[in-house]
């Protein structure tokens, strides 16, 4: 089958890329995500937002934490690689 992948299919594919790079060995907020995987999203998809990302998030072993922050008063999730 040629051509590129599904958009759900690559925006797993470069979930996983990511922690096999060391990406997720500090803690890193849902923003931080959806920066990193839009790099390798073509210009015409639909970006990924903070708020799709735990569909992605939950299907790998990391860890995950809500923290406080103060600046936009709400609670951000932050993931991590299980050790």
């Amino acid at each position: 089958m040629a051509g590129p992948l599904p958009r759900k299919k690559l925006y797993r594919h470069l979930v996983k890329q990511l922690v096999s790079d060391g990406f997720f060995d500090n803690w890193r907020a849902t923003n931080e995500i959806c920066f990193a995987v839009n790099k390798g999203v073509p210009h015409r998809w639909t970006p990924v937002y903070p708020s799709s990302v735990f569909r992605y998030m939950r299907e790998l072993p990391l860890e995950e934490r809500y923290t406080w922050n103060h600046t936009f008063n709400a609670m951000i999730r932050e993931w991590k690689k299980s050790e």
